[in-house]
């Protein structure tokens, strides 16, 4: 469901939204600033992080940052987005035409949310009476999507015409945010990679300057420890590249070469939509498993997927069957679970902090 428009009240609020996102910067900010200007208007109880592509825009989902946080639903919500048909999943809502990208649960099961599954299953049995999504988009793209739960009450026509409207101006921004290169947009220090040199059991030999300002989001005294703990991963063949979340709520690669007597680590800041190819790298699916993991996420079944990639479908559950083995699982769900609910944790939270210190990746499963 959407409203016809956002009525007076939504166009002021329009203008007011639009003029206060700030133009250069990066995605984080972004969010945070609009979830500052939607708060005195939007009283809903719980914002979540949802993913309208897996592959692409789970890192840039809600911009309530802040919201008051419930960790235990927001992970049965990831659980559930792939794992049971539904009639408002967000995959569905991408794709469905623009007057369609806004909506209640309410109002897409015509006043009955008991028609949904993750309703019966996930949000009801947690006291929440009505769920809004929204996809946000630009030129026809989605880039994100806003999950809003509310207890104890409906969202309004009018409510929902204001929230629609402001989805394509924050889809605008948030995509210039998110491809703005190091060229025209450099980081706060001006360092986007660094090299660290280890001897064969992780500790440092050497450090370069532009290296030890990236690792400087870290404790100190944990620097030894998380370089090491990279190194380890890539001794023990659990991925030669993986993420660290920073307190900033900014990312950093480590990519990790073992060289002739030594280690090199190279640090790297990336941008939260180079995430899943750090987890894809970081536990060595080759081009051909990536495809496989692409049709999984993207909701295709063996036989859909066997068509999309010219593959028999015997081949391609064989390909699943080593998808399944490297991320540590034996099932479809167990993989969708792992992916929303674990590995990609850090960035579905409401204003969720990582620690002072930032914490590696662990090895999914």
């Amino acid at each position: 469901m959407a409203a016809a428009g956002p009525g007076a009240a939504g166009e002021r609020l329009l203008r007011a939204f639009a003029r206060g996102l700030p133009e250069d910067a990066d995605h984080v900010e972004l969010r945070r600033a609009a979830g500052a200007l939607l708060r005195p208007h939007v009283g809903a109880d719980l914002a979540v992080w949802a993913t309208v592509d897996p592959l692409t825009t789970m890192w840039t989902s809600c911009v309530l940052d802040g919201a008051p946080r419930d960790e235990a639903l927001e992970a049965a919500v990831f659980a559930n987005e792939y794992g049971v048909p539904d009639v408002l999943k967000l995959a569905d809502l991408a794709a469905a035409p623009r007057s369609a990208q806004a909506g209640s649960l309410a109002g897409r099961t015509a006043g009955d949310p008991l028609r949904s599954p993750r309703f019966r299953e996930v949000l009801e049995p947690r006291g929440v009476s009505d769920e809004f999504r929204m996809v946000f988009s630009d030129g026809g793209a989605p880039w994100g999507a806003l999950v809003l739960l509310r207890s104890g009450g409906r969202f309004t026509a009018a409510e929902t015409a204001r929230l629609a409207a402001l989805g394509r101006p924050f889809g605008g921004r948030l995509r210039r945010a998110l491809l703005r290169g190091a060229a025209t947009a450099p980081q706060p220090d001006g360092v986007l990679t660094g090299l660290v040199l280890c001897a064969a059991d992780g500790r440092i030999t050497e450090m370069t300057p532009e290296a030890a300002g990236l690792l400087a989001v870290v404790d100190p005294r944990e620097v030894p420890q998380v370089v090491a703990a990279a190194v380890a991963r890539q001794r023990a063949g659990a991925g030669a590249s993986g993420a660290l979340a920073t307190a900033d709520g900014r990312w950093l690669a480590l990519h990790v070469t073992a060289l002739a007597g030594s280690v090199a680590v190279v640090v790297e800041r990336i941008r939260p939509h180079q995430l899943a190819e750090i987890v894809v790298r970081s536990v060595g699916l080759t081009p051909r498993e990536r495809e496989v993991l692409d049709q999984v996420l993207a909701g295709a079944t063996t036989r859909t997927a066997a068509r999309a990639l010219a593959l028999s479908e015997w081949t391609v559950q064989d390909h699943l069957k080593k998808v399944f083995a490297k991320f540590g699982v034996g099932s479809r769900a167990e993989l969708l679970a792992t992916l929303f609910a674990t590995a990609y944790a850090p960035l579905h939270g409401t204003g969720a902090q990582p620690s002072p210190h930032g914490h590696f990746l662990p090895s999914p499963g």
